[in-house]
């Protein structure tokens, strides 16, 4: 049975007694000026920190009371398992979550708090899923699927309904895709109301699999690579969200590990928002595409979803030391000068006249590869306000003939 605009509304009406409307909030940091207003939808505020609870709660409160006494089981990297947990424990029913070894801590102990039986198993949410299907198999109690179930969908399209009802002059919507549930649900209940409304989803470079299959029709799992957005690294999409994306969603844009630490530390600093990965690949896709509008033809304001705020902090500093990078503020000059009293303070000060920060110095004098055995290595590492001023700095630099080279100018340094 196909998913339904009445399905959508029905659920809507389900939950609202667990689950609130999420504030829309303008980006005029994002929008640069434009007259197409960006908006965030702020899952990230949502119970439980994402928008997952919507389609928990809307799955598990469809079981018949009689039923619910054989518990829930569901596979997560973090935030579906905190969205089943908290139902499951509003409506007193036992839940049994299966998590990757490697979810974020702050998941794991989060899911726990929440009174479920968590089981960490696995290196990827497809590991898991798999795990708890076994399970569910072999003990019984309803499977909880994150993506591939209707009623779970539906809960997740609830955000479109709001949408509609908070922007007056909506023209798209951007959502981040991992299995596709969120952006199916979405752009069901829109599409169905207001189809010159574009619906664009996101996927990161390292797992594109939604993207592949739409454009390719091929369901092979992809290779297993490091992401910070966790939320959305599905090996392999469901049919079920595929055939939902083919027929309603108008194209896939794919970003780097680097465009979405880079939004997470623009959202942390002019939005005082804190966003997940995940959370922060709708806005990673406007930044790295700033003629979004232009190229989609959109007419009216755009709302990117904010999935999901449950970042491990443990992560936060590796995340911003490479969204300062990649976004042009942090950089590492080497510079090469003969081995002579006062060398090292001139270029130093060179530097500190061109409006950067300097950071760290590290001066190399016995253990150097500088062409002569008078020369010494100065590694010097600064903070400057973008990249254009970092291309100011390296001719400005050229200019006094000091022979240098730029370590980390940006964005290939950590790809």
């Amino acid at each position: 049975m196909a998913l339904t605009l009445p399905d959508i509304i029905s659920a809507s009406g389900r939950i609202k007694k667990l689950i609130h409307p999420t504030p829309v909030l303008p980006a005029p940091y994002i929008a640069h000026g434009a007259e197409n207003k960006i908006w965030l939808k702020l899952e990230s505020l949502n119970v439980a920190g994402s928008f997952k609870i919507r389609g928990a709660s809307n799955a598990i409160l469809l079981i018949k009371p009689e039923e619910r006494t054989q518990g829930v089981v569901a596979a997560s990297a973090g935030n579906h398992a905190q969205g089943v947990a908290s139902i499951a424990k509003q409506l007193g029913i036992e839940a049994t979550i299966f998590m990757p070894v490697n979810s974020p801590l702050i998941k794991y102990q989060s899911t726990l708090s929440l009174g479920a039986k968590v089981v960490l198993i696995g290196q990827n949410i497809d590991d898991a899923i798999n795990a708890a299907s076994e399970f569910q198999e072999k003990e019984g109690g309803h499977l909880i699927h994150a993506y591939a179930n209707d009623r779970v969908i539906a809960g997740q399209g609830t955000i479109g309904l709001e949408l509609l009802n908070q922007i007056d002059s909506l023209g798209a919507v951007i959502v981040p895709i991992g299995g596709g549930g969120l952006i199916s649900g979405i752009a069901c209940s829109i599409k169905e109301q207001r189809p010159d409304i574009k619906i664009i989803g996101v996927q990161t470079e390292s797992f594109p699999s939604m993207e592949v299959a739409v454009r390719t029709g091929c369901l092979d799992p992809l290779p297993l690579k490091p992401t910070i957005a966790e939320g959305i690294a599905i090996k392999r999409p469901n049919p079920l969200t595929v055939g939902y994306v083919k027929k309603y969603v108008d194209d896939i844009i794919l970003v780097t590990e680097n465009d979405i630490a880079a939004t997470i530390m623009i959202l942390m600093e002019r939005g005082h928002l804190l966003v997940e990965g995940a959370g922060a690949a709708a806005v990673a896709a406007i930044l790295k595409c700033p003629n979004i509008v232009q190229n989609y033809q959109i007419d009216g304001d755009v709302a990117c979803i904010i999935s999901g705020g449950n970042i491990d902090v443990n992560l936060m500093s590796r995340i911003i030391a490479r969204g300062t990078i990649y976004s042009g503020r942090r950089m590492k000059i080497k510079v090469m000068v003969t081995d002579q009293p006062g060398n090292l303070a001139h270029v130093l000060s060179s530097i500190g006249k061109l409006g950067a920060n300097i950071i760290e110095v590290y001066h190399n004098r016995v253990m150097n590869t500088a062409s002569h055995f008078g020369d010494v290595e100065i590694f010097i590492d600064i903070e400057t306000l973008n990249k254009e001023h970092q291309e100011k700095i390296d001719k400005a630099l050229e200019g006094m003939n000091l022979r240098h080279e730029i370590i980390l100018p940006g964005k290939e340094a950590l790809v």
